[in-house]
């Protein structure tokens, strides 16, 4: 398996959904800020990872885990105390950030317009299919073109003053 160091950056970035100094930065602040710890068998950074890749594909925990080289079990385990930590507040606030002034907005307007050529956006919607077992009433709903049983989640993002013309 290949170390951090060896994994190029995009590859690292469309794998686990941010940069490789961005993963070593959140490391160090949920190793600071939370209980999250590392042991011996698994290192902090693995369960990040482990978590990371599950958020970022919602594939089952299982698949995820083997890329980690860990049981089921284990990498449930894992991806529970990584969530748990980045619910934290303190990582909350630094982490996940709403622009809530007029300039904020307006500075990432210009930004998606700059780089994309989209005028008037702030947000963005991802979706993501996370992983279920078989269900037994009207599987055929949550089957994807993937291939497998799955709920489709989406976030969606809203400037709400703008919106309503405030």
């Amino acid at each position: 398996m290949q170390t951090i160091s060896e994994m190029p950056e995009t590859l690292f970035v469309q794998q686990f959904r941010l940069d490789k100094s961005t993963f070593v930065a959140l490391c160090h602040e949920l190793r600071q800020k939370t209980t999250l710890k590392g042991t011996r068998e698994i290192p902090l950074k693995v369960k990040v990872l482990c978590s990371l890749s599950f958020l970022a594909t919602g594939s089952y925990q299982r698949i995820v885990g083997v890329t980690q080289n860990l049981a089921q079990r284990t990498a449930s385990r894992c991806i529970r105390q990584v969530v748990n930590a980045l619910n934290h507040h303190a990582i909350m606030a630094k982490w996940i950030v709403f622009p809530k002034t007029r300039q904020d907005r307006s500075f990432i307007k210009q930004e998606f317009q700059r780089r994309f050529g989209l005028p008037g956006v702030i947000g963005c919607i991802d979706c993501t299919h996370v992983a279920l077992v078989k269900l037994n009433n009207e599987e055929h709903l949550f089957y994807n073109r993937k291939g497998y049983h799955s709920l489709n989640v989406q976030m969606v993002t809203l400037d709400i003053p703008n919106a309503l013309g405030l």
